[in-house]
């Protein structure tokens, strides 16, 4: 579907395919801003909860020395273990549920 778009910048009518990449065809700049700035937005937003419903694990780097390896390891299987256990409860309490 084909239509035409007053351009913000230099005002002049340019083909526009309902994309928002969409450029001006006399002075090459976007001609619909406000919408690539919301889907920035929404990018943003979308990385921003992957980040903040995500289980942060110890990381074990190998330039580390070993003692440090060592008790690194040990907190990872810790925490695996306690992850384990609450989902298995949770598992648990979804299938008694119905």
């Amino acid at each position: 579907m084909s239509a035409s778009r007053k351009c913000p910048n230099c005002g002049k009518w340019s083909r526009w395919t309902q994309n928002p990449a969409d450029r001006c065809e006399h002075c090459n700049s976007v001609l619909d801003p406000v919408a690539i700035a919301r889907e920035q937005a929404r990018e943003e937003r979308r990385e921003e909860e992957k980040k903040r419903l995500s289980i942060n694990f110890i990381e074990i780097n190998p330039d580390d020395a070993w003692y440090t390896q060592f008790f690194k390891r040990i907190g990872l299987g810790f925490q695996i273990a306690f992850v384990s256990i609450i989902s298995f409860f949770l598992w648990l309490i979804a299938l008694l549920a119905g």
